[in-house]
């Protein structure tokens, strides 16, 4: 009797013990035993304004995982895209990385749209180790937190700026321009890089101006701009925002060459604001030139699935990274996830649809940056850089 006694003690112990595990202690990903599908994790908008560009996020992720599917999977199993809408809020991005981490016990993470997003999230993977995918936010610090397992492979803020700056300088006769920022860290890190950059190189930015995300009336940021002549009109922010601003200001009159980034880029700037944006340049990683085998074959598969022309880098960075990771998978011969960023570190060079890239030792791609214009409502690149 005590013998019986003393068994059910042990095991009303051992499941109050169970009970009291912090959440995710001990949890094993997908593919911790090799069975079942190796699982990746998105988080981004897919549904809001930022819809626009987390669904291409989605699409070419779910893209290079089809393509990997059908020629036979990884190590011999499948892979399974699992993708989740944080809206661009931080506490959904947080939460959805959660449930992708505790309950779909995810072998891989990629995200956000929003930089403070990412990183936040990323702190999140780094305690299980989990590889972490970023080919979309740009936010200078996002690898050089003291994240390993971070990657990311598109250029950061610096390089982009410094990419426009350079190409201001050297191409155009613009040496006074104005900013007008979303009130953001991606809005204020472009802001302040791009003034600093180009006051050194000889320019004058004659104002900057923040606005808050959401907002729909620019006349008095714009009014205030105008009365110092600027050349041109620098927009560091997303696409809804930056639609409106371009058309508020061409309604102004305001005769001034527009100039973008990465958030106000691609088709969805023409759909929006139509002519007030013919003649904007901006920033790119990618565009589905002709000429480049590799390109056209992403382009003609990604049109036939999803019925349209993937024409930035929210598509072609999130099926970069899905391959990306697939090699470092391959390498480490595991899903095990120290061991497959250990692979993904030893990875130095990368050819992908956005060209041949190169890592440096945080995880960060040495991308290459396009310069596209708008022109006649179609997108022309102006400058390509060299593979």
């Amino acid at each position: 009797m005590k013998t019986m006694k003393w068994l059910g003690a042990v095991a009303m112990m051992a499941l109050l013990a169970g009970c009291a595990s912090p959440q995710g202690a001990g949890q094993q990903s997908a593919s911790s035993s090799n069975q079942g599908p190796i699982k990746i994790g998105l988080v981004t908008a897919l549904s809001g304004s930022g819809a626009l560009y987390g669904k291409q996020m989605e699409n070419g992720a779910q893209l290079a995982v089809d393509e990997i599917n059908q020629s036979g999977g990884l190590l011999g199993r499948q892979l399974q895209l699992v993708a989740l809408d944080d809206q661009q809020n931080s506490t959904q991005s947080v939460t959805a990385t959660q449930r992708l981490i505790n309950q779909e016990h995810i072998d891989a993470w990629m995200g956000t749209l929003k930089s403070p997003d990412t990183l936040s999230d990323a702190g999140l993977t780094a305690k299980a180790s989990i590889p972490t995918l970023v080919p979309v936010a740009v936010a200078d610090n996002i690898v050089t937190t003291g994240y390993p397992h971070v990657f990311r492979n598109v250029a950061d803020n610096t390089m982009q700026v410094k990419s426009l700056v350079d190409y201001i300088l050297q191409k155009t006769s613009d040496r006074n321009v104005a900013i007008i920022a979303e009130n953001t860290d991606y809005g204020r890190g472009i802001a302040l890089t791009f003034n600093q950059n180009f006051q050194a190189g000889g320019g004058t930015v004659s104002d900057m101006e923040f606005y808050n995300v959401g907002q729909k009336e620019f006349t008095n940021e714009l009014t205030k701009m105008k009365a110092n002549h600027p050349q041109g009109l620098v927009i560091a922010g997303l696409v809804a925002e930056g639609a409106l601003i371009a058309k508020q200001a061409k309604d102004l009159g305001m005769n001034v060459h527009l100039y973008s980034f990465g958030g106000f880029m691609g088709s969805q700037p023409i759909k929006l604001a139509g002519s007030a944006v013919d003649g904007l340049i901006h920033t790119d990683y990618f565009s589905p030139v002709q000429g480049d085998p590799k390109i056209e074959t992403f382009v003609a598969n990604y049109k036939k699935k999803f019925g349209e022309v993937p024409d930035s880098y929210y598509a072609a960075a999130p099926y970069d990274a899905v391959y990306f990771y697939a090699e470092g998978v391959k390498k480490a011969g595991t899903t095990d996830p120290k061991k497959v960023v250990e692979a993904l570190h030893a990875i130095k060079q990368f050819q992908g649809v956005m060209g041949n890239i190169t890592f440096d030792d945080h995880g960060q791609a040495q991308a290459k940056v396009w310069i596209t214009q708008v022109q006649n409502g179609q997108q022309v690149v102006i400058y390509r850089p060299k593979s």
